[in-house]
């Protein structure tokens, strides 16, 4: 019978069982046996994989000794010879998700074996090493651990079998993923026609020109002059009715909402309020307008620059609120102003 594969999984000390805050500034510890996410990474694994150790470390003890931590955790997967390492998921989870990033990326560099975690985007451990270690793209929470866990085992058996690794878009990791190290003895010349023939064969490859990770938008395009359009406004900025009649909340924002001005040429003060705590909203409480331009827009409609406006805004506020639930707001509010054939559309921010 073949020797199994040995496997390190780092986890923090709630998943472990430890308990919550109230434990969060423990120090690292080591369970030779899966624990906790460990037992289901361990069934899709499979039989050819063995976890030998679990390293447990408390979220605010991770997050205070970021290098000293890491450097414990390549001692102990160096202790048990590994030939993989995980991390998490961490999904949304703060100092968990920046243990998480930290540790995929001194293993990835320092000890040189597969090694991989799986965080939500607006995770700040992910932005932190989502280009020093293959971060894989997961849902806001928890809830989705089973599918996260199958992306991440899936993902781990393709690393140590040195299957063909794409970009990130085609394979669900955030970034770049790990660096690679480039060998300048070699003639640049050489080295990308060396790449090139491993693209063409279809062999594992990595550029050595950093690629950003990032969705493509299309640039839209205007079908008719501005003096025939019609005109909406769209604001991120928090401006709200006077009262704010739907609750809108001032940060995080769970949604948005159009409000009508109806006939009036000029937003009156009087009548409208700020629910954002991103800004100094002294000047548009003193004069809307300078959020949202009605007065400017009918004065332009007046010259006959531009056609009609849309007799409503759309407002949210921007700050905090994550980048997944924006994009949702986008397309809602997208498919609203084409529903009222408006043409074009002024975000106003803060």
């Amino acid at each position: 019978m073949a020797e199994k594969l040995k496997v390190v999984h780092y986890i923090n000390q709630f998943y472990a069982g430890l308990g919550g805050e109230d434990t969060a500034s423990i120090g690292v510890s080591v369970r030779e046996e899966p624990v906790g996410p460990g037992l289901l990474l361990k069934s899709l694994l499979g039989e050819h994989y063995e976890i030998v150790a679990t390293i447990i470390c408390g979220d605010n003890y991770i997050a205070e000794h970021t290098e000293e931590v890491c450097g414990q955790f390549v001692d102990i997967v160096r202790k048990y010879q590994a030939q993989l390492f995980v991390a998490g998921p961490g999904f949304n989870a703060g100092r968990y998700g920046i243990g998480c990033g930290a540790a995929t990326a001194a293993i990835t560099e320092q000890v040189k074996i597969p090694a991989v975690t799986a965080l939500y985007a607006e995770n700040p451990g992910t932005d932190l090493y989502k280009d020093r270690a293959y971060i894989l793209q997961t849902e806001n929470n928890a809830a989705k651990m089973r599918q996260a866990m199958k992306h991440v085992a899936a993902f781990a058996t393709r690393l140590v079998e040195g299957d063909f690794i794409a970009d990130g878009r085609k394979e669900g990791y955030h970034g770049s993923g790990p660096a690679i190290e480039i060998d300048y003895s070699v003639p640049a010349p050489q080295r990308a026609i060396q790449m090139l023939l491993e693209k063409y064969h279809h062999q594992n490859f990595h550029t050595e020109v950093m690629m950003p990770n990032h969705e493509d938008i299309p640039l839209p395009v205007l079908d008719k002059p501005l003096k025939d359009i019609r005109l909406a406004f769209v604001t991120d900025g928090g401006l709200v009715p006077k009262g704010n009649p739907d609750h809108m909340v001032p940060t995080n924002s769970k949604y948005y909402k159009s409000y009508s001005f109806g006939d009036a040429q000029s937003l009156d003060p009087a009548d409208y309020e700020v629910s954002h705590q991103g800004y100094n909203n002294a000047f548009v409480l003193e004069d809307p307008n300078r959020l949202v331009p009605v007065d400017a827009a009918y004065a332009l409609k007046k010259e006959g620059k531009i056609g009609d406006l849309l007799p409503c805004y759309f407002t949210t506020a921007g700050v905090m609120t994550p980048m997944e639930v924006g994009k949702k707001f986008g397309e809602g509010i997208a498919r609203e102003l084409k529903d009222h054939n408006v043409d074009a559309a002024i975000l106003t921010s803060t």
